[in-house]
């Protein structure tokens, strides 16, 4: 298969098809250029989709389902970084290198046709010259046909003198000479044309078809390549764009509609308790002063109440109220205090220990620095030449200040959460007291922090997903009670059995998990709080939400 011998006569035909195979080149270079626009445009819509949909402030939102499409975005965000570097990979290797090629075969393809060009050009002027040789040797024959004709009538005129004759027989003569040169010469220039002529069919253009040919389907090679190398390109993307869909699957399977619940529980529970019932007043009654102040006292009582529907700058729990304020509507306008006692109990108490929490890592972040000279002090000591010990002690001692003022602020705080935890508590907080005051006197204040901190693990709450109310005072003082049965040999006896309705994840000291379907003893009944204390089969007692058992 040679273009040079099966289309020696279609040079043009061949050249024309050169020239669209160039201009399809340019075609598809443009078309990776748009494609690489359409990707770079792609991505951008991307980018800003995940801004405007991003929250305009930073701030975690404690819902699982707000965080996952936040994660859907990042991932969103990752995709179109992806497609980015898809248009870029397009532009640089791809697109650039197209239109490196079509220049490339421009040059090429017009240097084969000036060769071919030249080629013909020589072999037209050796046939100008077979052409010119030809025509002198037709003149010459002539004038040899002429010349002898002229002589043999003259040689028959006996009116002519014998050197008349003897003239025309001269100049017969010299014209067969001349014609007998001018073949010469004309055969010559014949047998140059036609040796030229089949070099020129047969070498030289056969050459030219061959460049072009392999120009041709080096184009077609490049090209295929090419197609190649975008499929390759976007190839390249597609695990990272898999993982970042299955980054997407993922923060979907952490959305929990029941942890949302009880986190929305955890932000707005206020930690008061509904009013007690409304006493009634009999007027005949002599006692009716007495009456009287005991529903002063009453309506004293679902004061709290009132405050947590209506906030202290005014607005209504109704104008508060909604999704919006969930996820971040109008704040509060009343001035924040040092120890949040502008916020409800349950939320003041979250966020002094959130307060605790924080300096309590500031505390052991200094701690850690202040290990750190410590060493580095040793170090100087032992080798003077890597520094001066005494360099360090300023260091020390502004760490130290740093330090007694983290652990004053942190006394503080914990002085805030016990003053607001008042005599509220889980059980676990009466276990934890009972045992550091065994055998005390039950009027003692048995919320008061031992040596003056408060437990670590008190919350002023009901366990995770309960949604009871707290024990009151006189629960605290039966607990200790109970409590301090623990002591004697015999465990005290059941009062009746339960089953668990649900399972319960005990997150703090004194509560006690179970398992669903789980039988279960009572020991002490709910006393109001929300709580019941039982007793496993192996022994372990505890307490649990009284609406998640089933009492027998």
């Amino acid at each position: 298969m040679n273009w040079g011998t099966d289309l020696w006569d279609q040079f043009d035909k061949v050249t024309d098809h050169t020239l669209k195979g160039i201009e399809f080149c340019e075609r598809y270079a443009h078309f990776v250029k748009d494609r690489a626009k359409v990707e770079s445009d792609y991505a951008s819509s991307l980018r800003k989709l995940t801004k405007n949909y991003l929250p305009k402030r930073k701030e975690d939102s404690p819902f699982t389902h707000v965080q996952s499409f936040h994660d859907t975005l990042k991932e969103v965000g990752d995709v179109a970084g992806q497609h980015e570097l898809l248009a870029e990979q397009l532009r640089a290797s791809i697109w650039d290198e197209m239109n490196k090629l079509a220049s490339e075969l421009k040059a090429e393809r017009k240097k084969h046709i000036e060769k071919a060009k030249q080629l013909e050009n020589q072999l037209a002027s050796q046939m100008r010259i077979l052409d010119n040789a030809k025509r002198k040797y037709v003149r010459a024959y002539d004038d040899q046909v002429r010349a002898e004709e002229a002589y043999r009538n003259a040689d028959n005129n006996m009116n002519l003198s014998r050197a008349e004759v003897d003239r025309a027989k001269s100049v017969a003569y010299q014209k067969a000479q001349f014609c007998s040169d001018c073949k010469a010469g004309y055969a010559q220039a014949l047998e140059q044309t036609n040796s030229h002529q089949r070099d020129y069919y047969n070498k030289h253009l056969p050459q030219v078809f061959q460049s072009l040919q392999e120009m041709d389907e080096g184009r077609i090679m490049k090209l295929q390549q090419s197609v190649k190398n975008m499929s390759n390109e976007e190839k390249r993307i597609q695990p990272i764009v898999n993982t970042c869909l299955d980054g997407i699957s993922a923060a979907s399977e952490k959305i929990d509609h029941g942890e949302d619940s009880r986190k929305v529980i955890d932000k707005f529970k206020s930690g008061f308790f509904p009013p007690e019932d409304i006493a009634f007043e009999d007027l005949s009654n002599e006692d009716a002063q007495s009456v009287g102040s005991n529903s002063k006292l009453s309506r004293e009582k679902s004061e709290p109440i009132k405050a947590a529907g209506t906030t202290k700058g005014g607005k209504s729990k109704k104008e508060r109220s909604g999704l919006g304020k969930i996820f971040g509507g109008a704040r509060n306008q009343e001035p924040e205090r040092e120890d949040f006692g502008h916020l409800p109990p349950q939320q003041q108490k979250k966020q002094l220990k959130e307060k605790i929490k924080h300096l309590k890592h500031q505390i052991t972040k200094e701690r850690a620095e202040r290990e750190g000279l410590v060493k580095m002090q040793d170090v100087y000591r032992g080798n003077p030449k890597l520094g001066d010990a005494n360099s360090v002690n300023s260091q020390l001692d502004d760490n130290k200040i740093k330090m007694d003022n983290l652990e004053a602020e942190m006394a503080k705080y914990e002085g805030y959460l016990a003053t607001a935890s008042g005599s509220g508590g889980t059980p676990n907080m009466v276990r934890r007291q009972s045992i550091g005051s065994h055998h005390s006197t039950h009027s003692a204040d048995i919320s008061t922090p031992i040596n003056g901190n408060t437990p670590n693990n008190v919350s002023g709450q009901t366990p995770n997903s309960v949604s009871g109310q707290t024990p009151n005072r006189s629960t605290m003082v039966n607990s200790v009670d109970s409590f301090d049965d623990e002591f004697d040999d015999e465990p005290s006896a059941p009062i009746g059995t339960a089953t668990a309705l649900y399972p319960f994840d005990a997150t703090t000291e004194g509560a006690l998990s179970m398992l669903l379907d789980e039988e279960l003893s009572i020991v002490d009944k709910d006393n109001g709080d929300g709580w019941t204390k039982i007793r496993k089969p192996n022994g372990d007692e505890g307490f649990v939400p009284t609406t998640y058992i089933k009492i027998h």
